[in-house]
């Protein structure tokens, strides 16, 4: 009943939007060819749920998304059992992520925070396994991924994203372990980073009364879309660079990897896409037209802004921070020692071309990188279960699980970097996707000669 009340109080103010979505559908067309008149409606609702947020305090809409884990089920295919990563786990990742900080000049007062005495930290670390009840030739005894659920770093949980665990469960052939890290701005980073090294040693080495086999990193994936693609790319780089044993291989889904808002799809396509077209915090104050003002008053068109004098980005960290290859992976360099990489990324989505810059960034290191971008798709087009592209692509992740763990063929260290249309079809990436990329990459959107033209 409380559901129902729920769903009606949200649909009945939005009459006149689905009035005008299927008067502009049937007059002037979607705004992608490929859009049906249902998906179009989700769109448009998702569109204006997702700009409400402004609307509302933050811990207002964070609650909202914790109500909706009441009502997110276990696929009836599937089994789910609750797992806690014990804290001891969660001291050896901080030994690890202190260093990785120390090497990158960043320490408490740069973070704004005392993050090794966080009082959420003593809660437990809630994790839950996913498997299929009746397990077919995909599967394999071992198998395992890690997911690691989007949300802005401030939204959802291991909950929400249960068509995404079990998908991976079932097309991956694998148990998949999604974890509860952390959320912002209660615990920014590194809390997140933290709790998935936490979460990933637990993985490696389970407390032997635990019942749990400890996983061959051959045979373990990291996955996660959005922030959490971020968050894969941010924890691969720091499994690599504390040392520990690389996995099998990652996956993103619209991986949020650049906090800068340096490459155009982020204006480009805000009608095709339900992100907030005001940025990631509340009020709007990271609106790249509201920055840019703040911008060229300062400084002008010819010099960069330092972060510190502009309102604040993102939830996650403060401004001063949003250059670190741990919050924006974009900006790494050097993949040397990494592991297999696919990329997925609709192409009507406004984080597309960070995934395309990724990609053609590091077309030349010895590192596996498999980038497919959907013709038409917004951001995270999967959980569109009935779309065939979003078939399609989970099913492309799949095939990488299996493909890329033991006793699967493995990916050559070879890039293949593609398109795929509604059908299913494949065709080459075209050259210079994101034009001028080079000159944008690093610099808040973009930098002062960009912001200028917005």
């Amino acid at each position: 009943m409380q559901k129902a009340s729920l769903i009606w109080n949200y649909m009945v103010p939005k009459a006149p939007l689905l009035i005008g979505t299927t008067v502009s559908h049937y007059t002037s067309g979607p705004p992608k060819p490929s859009w049906s008149y249902k998906f179009n409606i989700i769109m448009a609702l998702v569109k204006a749920f997702a700009g409400h947020m402004d609307d509302h305090p933050l811990k207002q809409t964070q609650a909202m998304s914790q109500l909706s884990d009441k009502y997110a089920p276990v696929h009836s295919g599937a089994n789910a059992s609750e797992s806690i990563v014990p804290n001891n786990y969660r001291d050896k990742a901080a030994t690890y992520v202190e260093t990785l900080l120390q090497d990158q000049g960043i320490d408490s007062t740069k973070l704004g925070w005392d993050w090794k005495n966080d009082p959420r930290a003593e809660k437990a670390l809630k994790g839950e396994w996913t498997e299929t009840k009746i397990k077919d030739d995909k599967f394999a005894e071992g198998r395992t991924v890690l997911y690691l659920h989007g949300g802005g770093y401030f939204l959802c949980s291991i909950r929400t994203h249960r068509w995404a665990t079990w998908s991976m469960a079932r097309l991956g052939g694998a148990k998949v372990f999604a974890v509860d890290y952390r959320l912002a701005p209660d615990s920014p980073f590194p809390a997140a980073i933290h709790d998935a090294l936490a979460a990933y040693l637990y993985l490696l080495d389970p407390p032997t009364d635990s019942g749990i086999t400890p996983v061959d990193p051959k045979n373990l994936i990291i996955m996660g879309d959005s922030a959490g693609g971020g968050l894969t790319f941010a924890t691969m780089l720091a499994i690599r660079d504390a040392g520990l044993p690389m996995p099998a291989g990652i996956i993103g889904w619209s991986p949020w990897i650049d906090l800068l808002y340096s490459m155009p799809s982020i204006l480009v396509n805000v009608l095709t896409d339900y992100l907030p077209s005001e940025g990631f915090t509340h009020g709007g104050q990271s609106s790249l037209k509201k920055v840019a003002k703040v911008v060229l008053k300062a400084v002008g068109t010819e010099e960069e802004a330092m972060p510190s004098t502009l309102p604040a980005l993102q939830h996650y960290t403060n401004n001063n921070l949003l250059h670190c290859k741990y919050v924006s992976p974009v900006l790494e360099d050097n993949l040397e020692g990494t592991c297999p990489i696919l990329i997925i990324a609709g192409d009507a989505e406004m984080l597309r071309d960070e995934s395309i810059v990724f990609a053609e960034k590091h077309v030349n290191a010895s590192t596996s990188i498999q980038l497919r971008l959907y013709d038409d798709m917004p951001h995270v087009f999967q959980m569109f279960s009935f779309l065939p592209s979003a078939k399609h692509s989970l099913i492309e992740s799949g095939d990488f699980i299996r493909k890329v763990t033991v006793g699967g063929p493995g990916v050559s260290n070879t890039k293949s970097f593609e398109r795929i249309n509604v059908q299913g079809e494949r065709r080459p990436l075209e050259a210079d996707a994101v034009p001028e990329w080079k000159e944008r990459i690093g610099k808040l959107g973009g930098g002062p000669k960009f912001l200028a033209k917005l």
